[in-house]
């Protein structure tokens, strides 16, 4: 009687996880390292940030590098010296190839952190991978060399798990990020 009136009371009948759309595991199923795919998704975002960090420094050396030879130039020439040994082409060069890695970086950066989005939700596994062997390119840079080595070769740990791969099909058939998880994590 009192236990029917308190709601907060835990309840003797076993139910399972999630209601009716329950994700339903053979007995054989393992709980593997679907506990992970969380952090793997924060720690891609964070990389993500990182990577646009590199974005946003690529961009400020592609504007004003140009600026500051040309400044340059322009003060040795007023102090009656030579220029520095440089062509002025190396300006508009500089411009360029610095404004064409920053827009690469750019796309590795939105892509890591749209992946990292995703894999909390229990989507895009391949996009994932992708993303993390592309995110590879930027050991390239050094700026973001040993966080990168460690997330790619974490999430393709993570990501290539049996149990992992098995979490996203269900995502695939409807299944919400917490029904899996709670299945999942209900193993021993």
């Amino acid at each position: 009687p009192a236990s029917e009136s308190n709601p907060y009371t835990p309840s003797t009948a076993a139910s399972p996880a999630g209601g009716a759309g329950a994700v339903r595991l053979s007995d054989v199923q393992s709980r593997g390292m679907v506990g992970q795919i969380p952090v793997l998704g924060i720690l891609m975002i964070v990389q993500g940030v990182f990577i646009l960090l590199m974005s946003v420094v690529l961009g400020f050396y592609a504007v004003f590098m140009p600026i500051m030879f040309r400044s340059m130039r322009e003060e040795a020439a007023k102090q009656g010296g030579n220029a520095p040994p440089m062509p002025p082409e190396i300006e508009t060069w500089m411009m360029v190839g610095l404004g064409i890695g920053a827009v690469f970086v750019l796309a590795i950066a939105v892509a890591t952190i749209l992946a990292g989005v995703r894999v909390m939700k229990f989507q895009g596994r391949t996009f994932a991978i992708v993303t993390l062997c592309a995110g590879m390119l930027m050991c390239l840079t050094c700026y973001c060399a040993p966080t990168q080595i460690a997330l790619s070769i974490y999430g393709l740990i993570v990501l290539l798990n049996g149990p992992v791969s098995d979490a996203f099909r269900f995502a695939e058939k409807g299944h919400s990020a917490r029904e899996i998880q709670q299945a999942f994590l209900a193993l021993p």
